[in-house]
């Protein structure tokens, strides 16, 4: 399972804007003045919160100017919030013995103060997001519920939907995606009722984040760049350096992995600025995880090496399997193999002990894939077992959140309507004083109300019913593409390594029949996937099936050195299709690029999808031989890609003559 670091970022909520640097002036001609008295020591808390977000070094400083002012009870709580907030800053450079100094020493000014509601806000909220941070989840959820259980109009509403932001970053590391996306809508309606701008720019990472994680890149990236507008706005450089590194992951999964790189690298600078240990150490990985894909190797292992040592020097061990993972699998094909057998069986037993289902089916998948290079196919199978326990115990609980929040809409409607007809009998009830004639009138007019009432019940009725019965599908497929994949992937895999043990064994008289295996259950595994692939909901948009014809591509070509090149228009991308008709069209492609692969001796391909007077067209063209169309045999896989595109309502073109190449254009209805 391929798996990127997100990072998300939830400190205090607090205003900014175009302003602040007016205001950072303003605070310092106070502190200037020298009186220190409150007046002062407020200057200087505020005048650190302000920093926080451009300069954490001299806020840092501040907030020690302000703890290092005379005793007076006057400044107690000013100076106790101040220990909060250094405790957090802190926590985010990785100096974890500070940490526990300065929430210590609020924890003192909190016991002074116990019904101050505000301050115990600030310092369970404070101490729940280094909990998270340090990958404590269970600490950190009982933090945040003790900020959760003050009340509400005395913290504020943005300091709760600040809560529900960070309470939505703790539900994600803890894979309870439920409760992690009602966190964040929650927040999301604080925030646009309130209008906090710095907010929203919480919200707007926070719901990147997740529709990241549903791989709807498009959602992710929009709601990315919105955060990043109101950052830039209110001079956050920290928070620009959390959505830079943000997009370079959207950017890797997208395949383009230099402009990953350039956006993970503006990221570290900023970070390496401000000391943030952990941010630099995620950057460090996502880096890792680009170079490996552009199989720069021995660089990827380093950045994941000095994410490493600098996570431990920051006191951080949540990322410790995704990162033991990857170094193992990179060991491995640098040919370290004992160091590469070390890393993977750390990440498997580190990420069974933080109970983090997506890290340890990467990590049994990585040790899998090691067992089986080594020949070791007794242990392959053990791992395989593993990593499919895992993932049954993951879950998808997607769809059923989905229908959760529909029936809840419809609840809230059907209960306004009650709250409607409760208010008519009322004034029912006060006509009967009046006048016969002005009763019948508000009689007809009830019941008209009434019907009105009942023909919106019975459309929103119908309504859930499709929604429901739509959801439904989407499961089924869900289902069915998971039991396929699981279940039988499962055990085609297990045959497959079961043969390779028998054909190491040194009786001849059946090893062709188990070489016969061997293959045809890497052939059956093959299809298998592109059954998978073509039931799966999520892969019904162009974008899924140009990934897949990419990856194809990429598989068949590059060891033959055939250079290639896709040209995709932005209408041809924003297309959804059908499993049937996705699944045509990727095997007609599959076809073309096999036979030119093994016939054509072409150098280059060229590959454009187009949407044409609302037809989907494919064209594909090689440079390579040719051959002469009349005398050419026309196989079972010419004959099968001309029934596929008749299927498709549509019809395939093929050109070729000796010595020119060889190009194929399919048009296809959209619907």
């Amino acid at each position: 399972m391929k798996k990127w670091v997100l990072i998300s970022c939830f400190i205090f909520i607090v205003g900014g804007g175009a302003a602040q640097t007016a205001l950072l002036d303003s605070l310092q001609q106070i502190i200037s003045q020298n009186n220190f008295d409150t007046t002062h020591a407020n200057a200087l808390f505020s005048m650190g919160v302000n920093l926080e977000r451009s300069d954490l070094k001299m806020s840092i400083k501040t907030y020690r100017n302000l703890l290092g002012m005379r005793e007076d009870p006057s400044f107690d709580r000013v100076k106790g919030q101040a220990a909060i907030r250094l405790g957090g800053n802190y926590s985010a450079v990785g100096n974890v013995d500070s940490v526990g100094y300065y929430f210590g020493l609020a924890e003192t000014y909190l016991t002074a103060r116990p019904d101050d509601q505000k301050f115990a806000y600030n310092y369970h909220n404070g101490l729940g997001i280094h909990y998270n941070r340090i990958g404590n989840h269970a600490e950190a959820l009982i933090n945040y519920q003790k900020a959760a259980a003050l009340d509400p109009d005395i913290i504020g509403l943005d300091n709760v939907a600040g809560l529900h932001l960070n309470m939505a970053n703790l539900y994600s590391g803890m894979d309870d995606q439920k409760s992690r996306m009602e966190s964040s809508y929650k927040a999301l309606e604080i925030f646009e009722k309130t209008k906090n701008k710095v907010g929203l720019a919480f919200v707007y990472n926070s719901l990147g984040n997740l529709f990241y994680s549903l791989k709807d890149y498009e959602k992710s990236e929009k709601n990315y760049l919105k955060s990043l507008e109101y950052r830039k706005l209110s001079g956050d450089r920290r928070g620009e350096a959390v959505i830079f590194g943000n997009l370079g992951t959207v950017f890797t999964d997208k395949g383009a992995f230099e402009d990953a790189i350039t956006y993970l690298s503006e990221a570290m600078v900023i970070n390496e600025e401000l000391g943030l240990k952990e941010n630099i150490g995620l950057n460090l990985i996502n880096l890792g995880k680009n170079y490996e894909k552009l199989k720069e190797y021995s660089l990827s292992l380093q950045c994941f090496q000095k994410a490493k040592d600098l996570l431990k020097e920051a006191g951080i061990d949540k990322h410790d399997a995704v990162i033991l993972a990857d170094m193992g699998k990179l060991q491995s094909i640098l040919n370290q193999q004992e160091e590469a057998y070390q890393s993977l069986l750390a990440a498997t037993s580190v990420a069974t002990g933080q109970k983090n289902h997506s890290n340890a089916i990467t990590a049994y998948k990585n040790l899998k894939e090691y067992y089986q290079a080594q020949g070791k196919f007794q242990e392959a199978l053990e791992a395989q077992t593993n990593e499919f326990a895992h993932r049954d115990s993951l879950g998808i609980g997607g769809l059923q959140t989905q229908l959760k929040e529909l029936e809840s809409k419809f609840a809230l409607d059907i209960k306004e309507n009650e709250i409607s007809l409760l208010k008519a009998e009322k004034e029912l009830d006060k006509a009967e004083l009046a006048k016969r004639k002005a009763n019948q009138n508000l009689i007809i007019a009830v019941f008209v109300f009434l019907i009105l009432i009942a023909g919106v019940l019975v459309n929103k009725f119908r309504v859930i019913g499709r929604t429901k019965r739509l959801l439904e599908v989407e499961k089924l497929r869900n289902s069915i593409a998971r039991d396929l994949h699981d279940d039988l992937g499962s055990t085609l895999s297990s045959i497959q390594i079961l043969s390779q043990m028998a054909l190491q064994k040194e009786d001849a008289s059946n090893k062709t029949i188990f070489t016969k295996i061997n293959t045809q259950t890497a052939s059956m595994m093959d299809k298998l996937g592109d059954i998978v692939w073509s039931i799966h909901p999520n892969n019904d948009n162009v974008d899924q099936l140009l990934n897949k014809m990419q990856e194809f591509a990429g598989e068949i070509l590059e060891p033959k050195e055939i250079a290639y090149s896709f040209d995709i228009t932005e209408r041809a991308s924003e297309v959804k299709l059908d499993p049937e008709r996705r699944r045509s069209i990727f095997l007609i492609f599959k076809e073309a690029v096999n036979n030119a692969a093994k016939y054509a001796e072409s150098k280059h391909l060229q590959i454009r999808l187009e949407v044409v007077n609302g037809e989907l067209v494919l064209f594909i063209k090689d440079d390579g031989k040719g051959f002469d169309m009349n005398t050419i045999k026309k196989g079972n896989g010419l004959f099968n890609m001309h029934q596929r595109a008749e299927m498709l309502g549509g019809n395939m073109i093929i050109h070729s003559l000796p010595n020119s190449g060889t190009s194929i254009q399919l048009r296809a209805p959209i619907t």
